[in-house]
């Protein structure tokens, strides 16, 4: 290179090196610049509104009490499983299980009797729910029991127990809690449900009987889609009190007790609005997808003409580091889908609960026919208002009489014959399988 030509090529280079420095400090501008501008907040729908209950009648407040009475063995949970499964049965261990918690499961029966069942207020999904463990428990011991109850020969009133912990878990799941709790109570549902399946053809019900079950399973969809909303609700309130701890450096790290530093401003990456703005619409959508069947739900969630956010939309690195708001964005990537997944939990409750009533209606017209219905609608209206619904498709749920299964075509939506066998985890929306045995 030509000696007298250096300068100048260094001026040039020292030129282009400022101008990228230029260019970088105005890209920080803007970006920082998105991260501390505010944005509107549309969350009024998403506000919950919670009962005034009247002291002594919150069935919540009995569970808790119950709880603490609770009589759990170490290292005994396959033992408890074969009582629940009424396999491998243990008479004398049964009689000491149900001994034990006899003063739970006087809670337990009070809390049966309660219409309102409403928790605690939570403010940030850090808070602890161990009273939620307890209701599991509880509601294992209650299936031991309603075993022991059948095996003396009792059988409505162990059908009348199954009753009451479907009724119990319905309350529990409306019981205005998180997500967390919202399964919980659906676990304890389920259990109910799944006694019912088992046992009624074994039982020594009449028709009659059936028919009044069948009506004491009958819930309101409105009642069903409140629940589900409500429970958005709560869950929305917690993450907002989150994301609040987060910008104030709130936020405790459990294995050292400090607090995480709180979000700088000198680097862009959270605004506070946006995130909150962010979580409001995911919650919103999923509000408008409560009252829908399944596969209209999964339309509302992948409709990207729709006013409110896309649920499955990613942003580009490139947007997601420009947008000013880079970690509010991964937290919300990071956690709706999995909360957008409970629109699926919500459809199998249903479905498992219609299966259920189908069944017993099956059970009566076998009694009052000496035979098996040709087809569900056989079953209208003499034991059912109408046939049931499968809440992912909604369209009827699907009968084999020769197979002896009522099903429903699961999340995949795709009928495939009462085909639920599973080989690998790729086959988990396969139909949903409901069996009876008589």
């Amino acid at each position: 290179m030509n000696p007298n030509k250096l300068p100048f090529f260094r001026f040039k280079l020292f030129r282009i090196g400022l101008g990228l420095l230029g260019l970088l400090a105005l890209l920080y501008v803007f970006v920082f610049l998105r991260s501390i501008i505010p944005t509107s907040v549309y969350d009024q729908e998403l506000r919950l509104e919670r009962a005034d209950i009247p002291e002594g009648a919150n069935a919540f407040d009995v569970l808790q009490e119950a709880g603490s009475h609770v009589w759990w063995p170490d290292g005994e949970r396959e033992r408890i499983g074969d009582l629940m499964g009424a396999t491998n049965w243990d008479a004398n261990f049964a009689s000491e299980l149900l001994d034990k918690n006899r003063e739970a499961m006087v809670g337990w029966d009070a809390a049966a009797k309660l219409t309102d069942l409403q928790v605690s207020e939570i403010s940030t999904v850090a808070d602890l729910l161990p009273y939620l463990a307890a209701w599991k428990r509880m509601s294992e011991v209650a299936v031991v029991r309603e075993n022991f109850l059948l095996r003396l020969g009792q059988d409505k009133a162990a059908f009348d127990q199954m009753m009451n912990q479907v009724q119990l878990g319905w309350r529990m799941q409306n019981s205005h809690g998180v997500l967390i709790g919202y399964l919980v109570g659906t676990a304890v549902n389920s259990m109910g449900l799944n006694q019912i399946q088992r046992w009624v053809g074994q039982s020594h019900l009449d028709a009659r009987q059936l028919k009044n079950y069948i009506r004491q399973l009958e819930f309101d969809p409105d009642d069903e889609a409140a629940a589900f909303a409500n429970t958005m609700r709560a869950e929305y309130k917690a993450d907002v009190g989150s994301l609040a701890n987060i910008r104030d450096g709130k936020i405790i790290d459990d294995q050292t007790g400090k607090y995480y530093p709180r979000p700088t401003r000198l680097w862009p990456t959270f605004n506070f609005s946006k995130t909150k703005a962010l979580f409001a619409g995911g919650y919103l959508t999923l509000l408008k997808a409560a009252p829908l069947h399944y596969k209209d739900a999964e339309d509302i969630l992948k409709d990207n003409d729709s006013k409110l956010p896309d649920f499955l939309h990613r942003s580009s690195p490139v947007s997601l580091i420009f947008s000013g708001n880079a970690a509010g964005q991964v937290m919300y990537y990071l956690m709706m889908p999995a909360i957008g997944e409970s629109l699926a939990k919500k459809s199998q409750a249903d479905v498992q609960l219609q299966a259920t009533r189908t069944i017993l209606a099956l059970r009566a017209y076998e009694l009052t026919h000496a035979n098996l219905p040709p087809d569900l609608s056989a079953l209208v209206p003499e034991f059912l208002d109408e046939v049931p619904v499968d809440d992912f498709d909604g369209q009827p749920l699907r009968y084999s009489p020769a197979r002896k299964i009522v099903y429903s075509v699961g999340q995949n939506l795709k009928d495939d014959g009462g085909d639920d066998t599973r080989s690998g985890p790729n086959d988990s929306h396969l139909d949903l399988v409901y069996k009876f045995d008589f």
